[in-house]
């Protein structure tokens, strides 16, 4: 992420409680700041706009994104030229602005013990219930081929896979011996680079609602082609007819075009027009 005084006028903004509009901030930054719920969107007349509901989270979460945001006056200062080695250094610890994040990689997560490779060397995953692995040597990173990768976006759904058990499963082809799941870690892009790397089938497991089919469509699909699907439960109209109306609503203004020549990934996005509702993934939590 490049960083522009205007960027950091509008975090800056934001942070101090103000509006902005919504094209202030790059698709990039923006969709995974309000799919965390760190920014909303709020109409003003037929222009939308971001807020921050809670500028402190908001606050703190930016550096995850680039370490020179941990300080925006100082970031500011570089963003307009004045970035001598000093500031940097006051920002990142050392004589340049770190461009490599510090925390690389993703999570993941298993039902049972899975034997991969990472570095060359075997390695077993198998994460206590409560807990997860985080792997960040990801390039090296290597699950059995006949693996079912299941990317989980709401983290609940991801430390609680045992509850899907059933429902995952009904999902996994006769030829597949298991299932990793996979969860984004910091917003950054080393998962779906990770998921261009590997032959395994992926399985998305998302919210089922409008900017949720668009982040699969936009950010997953891209990586995996076609081996990947987006996961639709045979009951998701009956759940959807009972969903959040809110929801659709505040997604319809951006997403109410979207499409897909994906004809399960159209019947969904059908459906979900056709109730005006959404629904969460976490309503899966048996």
């Amino acid at each position: 992420m490049r960083l522009t005084a205007r960027l950091i006028e509008n975090l800056k903004r934001l942070i101090e409680g103000e509006d902005v509009a919504f094209s202030s901030l790059s698709k990039s930054l923006s969709d995974p700041l309000v799919s965390e719920g760190l920014l909303t969107i709020a109409y003003h007349g037929t222009r939308r706009l971001l807020r921050a509901p809670n500028p402190d989270t908001l606050k703190m979460a930016l550096p995850r994104f680039n370490e020179a945001l941990s300080n925006l006056d100082i970031a500011e200062e570089i963003a307009n030229g004045n970035g001598a080695r000093a500031l940097q250094a006051s920002i990142s610890g050392n004589s340049k602005t770190r461009a490599v994040r510090s925390c690389p990689g993703f999570l993941v997560n298993t039902y049972e013990n899975m034997e991969c490779m990472l570095n060359g060397n075997h390695i077993s995953i198998n994460p206590p219930i409560g807990s997860t692995a985080y792997i960040a040597d990801w390039k090296t990173f290597i699950p059995p081929v006949s693996v079912l990768i299941v990317g989980v976006e709401n983290m609940e759904n991801f430390l609680m896979i045992r509850k899907h058990r059933e429902l995952i499963e009904s999902f996994m082809r006769a030829d597949e011996t298991g299932v990793i799941f996979v969860a984004r870690y910091a917003f950054s892009s080393d998962l779906t680079e990770w998921l261009r790397m590997i032959p395994n089938r992926y399985l998305h497991f998302g919210d089922f609602d409008l900017a949720g089919i668009d982040i699969f469509l936009n950010q997953f699909k891209p990586a995996v082609g076609d081996r990947g699907s987006f996961l639709i439960p045979n009951d998701i109209e009956d759940r959807i007819c009972h969903g959040s109306r809110h929801r659709y609503d505040e997604h319809y203004s951006r997403y109410a075009n979207l499409s897909t020549p994906d004809s399960d990934l159209t019947r969904l996005i059908g459906i979900i027009h056709r109730h005006r509702r959404t629904y969460d993934q976490e309503g899966y939590i048996e």
